[in-house]
């Protein structure tokens, strides 16, 4: 007698449902999907930070097969804010992150930097906190613009020299973007960017 099981009898699908949507429609379900809620970053996350960031790892949606990775890794570094750390070992973790993901530089369209804020105490040095300056674009073809707003990552209560600090950083970043960079989405290119202006912030406050 022969026994069969119907669930096991049963066809297989020739391909994804999901790869049978027209392709316009398909991106707008995987930048809804791929959109993340915390904000995005390139160093290490100790616990107590969670809640409020996410590491900047390439989703399970984007290795589920080659057709769908190949749609759906665009639209997730560029609809994504990065951010990159100016600060010892999470500068270093920056730099390892951008190398691991330099294919991808050129989709982004939203970078921030964080800025260790600087006192003056006898010396320069790096304080509780960060200054967060963020670079964007309309667009792959448009050019780079820094955002006018900025804002203070941290707990920890807004020194009084905070604002002029925050507009330094901004106005010190659209001049460095003037200059003539070989590839400012390479890897050289933003780490570069990024250590710039950290060492013209510790040369304006040790000023």
């Amino acid at each position: 007698m022969d026994w069969t099981y119907p669930s096991l009898m049963r066809p297989k699908p020739d391909r994804c449902p999901l790869l049978g949507i027209p392709p316009e429609l398909r991106d707008l379900i995987f930048e809804y999907a791929l959109k993340s809620e915390k904000t995005l970053v390139s160093f290490r996350l100790d616990d107590y930070q969670r809640d409020s960031f996410a590491q900047a790892v390439q989703p399970a949606l984007t290795k589920v097969s080659q057709q769908i990775r190949r749609e759906s890794i665009p639209l997730w570094y560029s609809c994504n804010d990065f951010v990159l750390h100016s600060e010892a070992a999470k500068a270093n973790d920056a730099r390892k992150w951008l190398l691991c993901n330099e294919t991808q530089l050129p989709k982004l369209r939203q970078i921030s930097f964080w800025m260790r804020y600087v006192t003056l105490e006898n010396r320069v040095k790096s304080a509780n906190g960060a200054i967060c300056i963020t670079l964007k674009r309309v667009n792959l073809s448009s050019d780079w613009t820094v955002d006018d707003e900025w804002r203070w990552i941290t707990v920890v209560r807004k020194p009084e020299a905070l604002e002029r600090d925050a507009k330094f950083l901004i106005e010190h970043l659209r001049q460095l973007l003037q200059e003539d960079w070989p590839d400012k989405l390479s890897v050289a290119g933003i780490h570069g960017l990024l250590t710039d202006l950290r060492e013209g912030y510790v040369k304006e406050k040790a000023a």
